[in-house]
C-alpha cells in the first residue's frame, strides 16, 4: 500500500470514530488486545476536559449487555457532561467473560494493567480529566471494583459496586490503599455477596468499618430510610476529604435496583483524586489560588460563561452563570 492510500485510510477511520457516539477501542495489555466500547456524549468537545465513567459487566456478560440491562449511562453522560466506557472481559479458561481477581484464584489475566491502559488511552485521546476518573461493577465486576480500590486508587477517584463484597483475600492483601470514594449496594438476600460475608468474602460491616478507616471518614453514619425497603448509611468525610456509602436492600437479591446509575453517578462525581472537590477550600471564588479574588477570577467566570464541569462554576449548579459571578463579587479582595 502506498503512503497516498495508508494516510486516506488513517483519516477514513479516524473520521468514522470521531463521527459516532458509540464505538470500540482497543488497548494492548502484555500483548493481549483488550477492548472497551466508548459513548461520547451529545456535541463532544475534548475541550472540556470531560471524567469518564467506566462500568464493569457482570460475570459471563459483554459490554451490550451491561449498557442494555445493568447501568446505561448514555442519558447522563449527555446531560452530565462525561464520558462512559463498558470494558470488555476476556474469555478464560473456563470459557467464561469473567474478570480476574487479583489473589487465591486468580487466573493470570491482567485486569489491572488493562484499567490503567484504557485511562491512560482516555485520557491521551479524548483529553479526559485524569483527575476524574470513574469505576463501576455489578456482580464478579463489582468484586474486580475492591482490586481497583485497593491497588489503583491513585488512578480512580471513585468507584460504586453493586452486588459484590470483598474478597477475604482482597481484604488481606489490601495496605496501601489510599482514600477513594465508594457507593456501595447490596442487597440482604444476594446469594454470590452475602450480606454477612462466609468463607470467601468479607461482611458487610466489616467491610463498612475498614474503608471507613482507610477513608478516615466519621465514625458514625447518617442513616437514612429510602423507598423500596432500602437504607442509605453515609460515612462523612473527614479531614481527608473522603466518604464512604452503603446502601442496604432489605431482603434485596442478587440484581440491580433502579436507582442504581443515578445514585452512583451522584455519589462518585462528587470526587477528584484528592477527595470531595472544592473540599476544605475556605475561598473558592478564588480560582487561581494567588490568595486574592479580583479581576482574574472574574475575567475566568467571563471567559468560561454557559461552560459544565468547569472550575469557574464556583456554586457546583452545573453551569457557570450570574450566580458564580455574584459570588466572585461577594468575595472580592484577599482571602482570609
Amino acid at each position: 500500500m502506498n503512503k497516498f492510500l495508508i494516510l486516506c485510510a488513517i483519516f477514513t477511520s479516524t473520521s468514522l470514530a470521531s463521527a459516532q457516539d458509540l464505538f470500540y477501542r482497543s488497548v494492548n495489555v502484555g500483548g493481549v488486545n483488550r477492548q472497551y466500547l466508548v459513548y461520547l456524549p451529545v456535541n463532544f468537545d475534548p475541550s472540556e476536559n470531560m471524567p469518564v465513567m467506566f462500568h464493569f459487566h457482570g460475570g459471563d456478560g459483554s459490554p451490550e449487555s451491561a449498557m442494555q440491562y445493568e447501568l446505561d449511562f448514555r442519558q447522563l453522560a449527555d446531560t452530565q457532561r462525561f464520558i462512559a466506557v463498558y470494558p470488555a472481559a476476556l474469555l478464560d479458561n473456563k470459557g467464561c467473560t469473567c474478570w480476574n481477581n487479583e489473589g487465591k484464584y486468580s487466573n493470570g489475566i491482567d485486569e489491572l494493567g488493562f484499567a490503567i491502559a484504557m485511562t491512560d488511552a482516555m485520557v491521551n485521546e479524548f483529553n479526559a480529566d485524569e483527575n476524574r476518573l470513574y469505576a463501576s461493577g455489578f456482580s464478579l465486576g463489582g468484586s474486580l471494583m475492591w482490586d481497583y480500590a485497593c491497588y489503583l486508587s491513585d488512578r480512580f477517584a471513585g468507584i460504586g459496586v453493586i452486588a459484590a463484597n470483598m474478597w477475604q483475600w482482597t481484604e488481606n492483601d489490601c495496605n496501601s490503599a489510599l482514600p477513594i470514594g465508594i457507593c456501595h449496594i447490596l442487597g440482604t438476600n444476594d446469594f454470590y455477596a452475602p450480606y454477612n460475608g462466609n468463607q470467601y468474602s468479607i461482611s458487610v460491616a466489616e467491610q463498612n468499618d475498614f474503608w471507613v478507616s482507610v477513608n478516615g471518614s466519621e465514625t458514625t453514619p447518617i442513616e437514612t430510610p429510602l423507598a423500596g425497603n432500602v437504607t442509605q448509611y453515609l460515612w462523612p468525610a473527614g479531614d481527608s476529604c473522603h466518604e464512604y456509602m452503603h446502601y442496604r436492600r432489605q431482603s434485596g437479591g442478587h440484581d440491580i435496583p433502579s436507582f442504581s446509575t443515578q445514585a452512583i453517578w451522584d455519589f462518585v462525581s462528587q470526587y477528584e483524586l484528592d477527595g470531595i472537590i472544592a473540599c476544605g477550600d475556605t475561598c473558592p471564588a478564588d480560582i487561581n489560588d494567588d490568595s486574592y479574588v479580583n479581576v482574574s477570577d472574574l475575567l475566568f467566570i467571563i471567559d468560561n460563561w454557559g461552560q459544565t464541569n468547569n472550575p469557574a462554576d464556583i456554586n457546583e449548579d452545573g453551569v457557570v452563570a450570574i450566580t458564580d459571578l455574584l459570588v466572585i463579587i461577594d468575595s472580592w479582595g484577599a482571602c482570609e
